[in-house]
C-alpha cells in the first residue's frame, strides 16, 4: 500500500533550503571579514555542538568572543527554533547577535538586520516588522559598520 506523503516534508525542505542559504550568508560575512580593516576571525559553530549554541562565533582583536545566530528568511516570520530562543534569551547579558538576512525576491536587494540577543522571543513570536533592529542595510551590505556594532573595538 502507498504511503501518504508526510505533512512535515515541505517543512523539512523548507528547513534545508534556509540553511543551505544561510551558509551561502555565513561565506558571504566571512569573505567581508577578509576584506576588512580588522583581525576578525570567524568560526562556523556545527549544529551538532548543543542545541540553540549560534552559528558563528567571532574572535576580535583584543581576544574577546561574539556569538552570532544567522539566519536567511524570504517574508516577516524569523524561523528560530526552541532552543535557539532558549538560548540566546539565557546569554543576553553577552555579545550575543541575530543577523538576518531577507532576500524577498530575486528583483529586490536583500537587506540584512542586526538584533541583539534580547530580542529573540519577540522575533520568534512577532517576526520583523515587531521589532526595531539594531541596524538594518540593503545590499550591498556595509559589513564594516556590522562589525563595528557586533565586536566593538
Amino acid at each position: 500500500m502507498p504511503q501518504s506523503p508526510s505533512k512535515s516534508r515541505p517543512k523539512k525542505r523548507t528547513q534545508a533550503i534556509a540553511t543551505k542559504r544561510e551558509g551561502g550568508f555565513y561565506k558571504q560575512m566571512k569573505e567581508a571579514a577578509q576584506r576588512s580593516s580588522r583581525k576578525l576571525l570567524l568560526t562556523r559553530i556545527e549544529n551538532w555542538v548543543g542545541a540553540g549554541i549560534p552559528d558563528l562565533l567571532i574572535c576580535d582583536e583584543s581576544g574577546a568572543f561574539h556569538l552570532v545566530e544567522l539566519k536567511y528568511m524570504t517574508g516577516n516570520a524569523v524561523t528560530l527554533q526552541p532552543s535557539q530562543v532558549a538560548w540566546l534569551a539565557r546569554h543576553d547579558h553577552a555579545s550575543c547577535w541575530i543577523l538576518i538576512k531577507r532576500q524577498r525576491s530575486a528583483l529586490e536587494p536583500a537587506e540584512c538586520f542586526l538584533y541583539r540577543a534580547k530580542d529573540a522571543v519577540d522575533l520568534k513570536m512577532d517576526g520583523l516588522a515587531a521589532v526595531e533592529p539594531v541596524f538594518h542595510c540593503d545590499q550591498p551590505f556595509d559589513w564594516e559598520k556590522l562589525f563595528g556594532l557586533i565586536c566593538p573595538t
